[in-house]
């Protein structure tokens, strides 16, 4: 513990690192009962110990000056408890040691993942139990010290470098999600309740919004905020040529016309000019996607509506936290679209999706619409469907919401890294960010006009995972055949056969992104 904090009682704590800087090992004092029979110690997992216990282990009859640990975890949690006697712990991450000896049970030491440990100073008597956030797992530790520095430092050896791993991010977070979970399970509140409401409310207002309703998936969120609004056949939707297809499909599941515009070729979003060509008298809505993460240019957006009633339906997919001109997107139109998918920048643990909005009128017949079309139970208004956000999902996006700043901040980090290790590839072309907008990097796409494919073998020959988005445009997917004739969106469909996305997540080291940067280079002798 750094010297500026306290120190309880029985345990004496010291850090080689500055002591402005929070401490490694956290301290925890125990409930003590004195009882007439005895004294009763309770360590409780939210209270005490911060994570869910799946291995408890002791260690007693350590031989006089012999040690025990001398390894490192990449992920795994502890909880040392030195139930008799006395036992020196010293911890190493970061670059940093503290040294916290533990001689009472009713404290224990709390050791963080990816943390280096030793045992030492064992008194005769001592026993230690220690109780683990994870079973037994070889691939966990690390046994080397020499090793071990290399990790803590981000100097492994990169061999590979997948495009996207969600089991890293579940490692990050898992125990916290855990817990979460488990006090949504033992609440017996399964559907809507007070973890959903919290949600809602803490996430709404991250948007800078006053309501958000929690439904199924993003499809969802666009498709019912569309149905609210009493969109339907006769009414066109403008939504951008490049994009997932969900934001078509929105419109084509409440029977109006999606009416696709070309996109920026250095952007891909919603191009301004196209978009104003296309507005006419029976125009409802106008869904700009915040592609990738980028903010769409809503002040142009708002000029080419031109104070006419339409309509503005954010597609914020993937863009939990992006911001235009200071503001969080979100918050910019009339409503909005948000995903949960677990690869988003803001992921649950399946589908989960969310509708944004200032307005009381479209969050309320959202609400009723997303829930058989009812406010009261077993009274239904009109003939509703079943699109909610559960409990469970809402308890891990709230763990997650905690963090996703900081992902954001570190995706930023790595954007830059590629930005300077790749501006002055030649056939190589990087995305572009608007001085306006502050992005979130969902995705990092590059352009390689004529070489896509190529590169993209290349790379995966190389242990470099890789995505396309996306290689179908809206207008050349199959189930809208007909609907549109070749090279009436020349920019969109160009993209698809051009873009390709690096690897970009928090979880990802700056030497993996080094090693991408490397392969990249190789390939066009740069």
């Amino acid at each position: 513990m750094a010297a500026n904090h306290p120190q309880p009682e029985g345990a004496h704590s010291s850090s080689s690192g500055s002591s402005t800087v929070e401490p490694l090992v956290r301290l925890a004092d125990l409930q003590t009962i004195p009882m007439p029979n005895g004294i009763l110690g309770v360590a409780e997992v939210s209270k005490h110990i911060g994570f869910p216990v799946h291995r408890v282990y002791y260690i007693r009859d350590v031989p006089t000056g012999a040690g025990r640990g001398s390894h490192g975890h990449r992920a795994l949690r502890q909880c040392f408890l030195c139930l008799r006697g006395s036992v020196r712990l010293k911890i190493t991450r970061d670059g940093r040691t503290e040294t916290v000896e533990l001689s009472r049970p009713s404290q224990a030491a709390v050791v963080p993942a990816g943390c280096w440990r030793d045992l030492s100073d064992f008194s005769h008597d001592s026993v230690v139990i220690v109780l683990a956030s994870e079973e037994y797992d070889e691939a966990d530790y690390i046994r080397s010290y020499e090793d071990f520095v290399r990790w803590d430092a981000g100097d492994e050896p990169v061999t590979a470098v997948p495009y996207l791993d969600l089991k890293r991010t579940s490692q990050a977070v898992g125990p916290e999600m855990e817990l979460a979970m488990r006090r949504v399970v033992k609440s017996g509140a399964l559907i809507g309740g007070p973890e959903v409401a919290a949600f809602e409310s803490r996430f709404a207002d991250y948007c800078g919004a006053e309501h958000m309703v929690g439904v199924g998936n993003g499809l969802d969120a666009l498709a019912i905020a569309l149905r609210a609004w009493g969109v339907g056949p006769g009414d066109e939707v403008i939504v951008p040529a490049h994009t997932f297809i969900a934001t078509a499909l929105a419109v084509d599941e409440v029977g109006a016309t999606p009416v696709l515009v070309d996109v920026e070729p250095d952007t891909g979003l919603m191009d301004m000019a196209c978009l104003e060509a296309a507005i006419t008298g029976r125009t409802r809505v106008i869904i700009p996607v915040h592609l990738y993460g980028h903010p769409v240019d809503m002040d142009g957006l708002r000029a080419a509506i031109d104070g006419r009633e339409i309509k503005v339906l954010e597609d914020a997919c993937q863009a939990h936290g992006a911001r235009y001109k200071g503001r969080r997107v979100g918050a910019l139109g009339d409503a909005a679209a948000f995903s949960f998918y677990p690869t988003k920048n803001l992921g649950a643990l399946g589908d989960g999706g969310a509708l944004v909005t200032d307005d009381p009128d479209i969050a309320s017949a959202v609400r009723m619409i997303a829930n058989y079309g009812s406010l009261e139970k077993y009274r239904h208004e009109i003939a509703g469907r079943n699109s909610r956000l559960d409990p469970l999902q809402a308890a891990v996006l709230g763990v997650k919401l905690d963090h996703l700043d900081a992902g954001n901040a570190r995706r930023s980090q790595l954007a830059l890294r590629y930005f300077l290790g790749l501006t002055d590839v030649r056939g190589l072309e990087l995305p572009t960010v608007r001085g306006w907008a502050q992005p979130v990097w969902h995705v990092f796409p590059v352009r390689a006009p004529g070489v896509r494919d190529e590169l993209q073998a290349f790379l995966a020959e190389g242990g470099v995972g890789t995505n396309i988005h996306y290689p179908t445009p809206v207008c050349s997917q199959p189930c809208y055949a007909g609907r549109w004739r070749a090279g009436q969106f020349p920019v969109a469909e160009a993209l698809g056969g051009s873009l390709l996305s690096l690897p970009l997540d928090p979880t990802h080291s700056d030497r993996e992104i080094d090693f991408v940067i490397a392969r990249v280079r190789a390939f066009f002798g740069a």
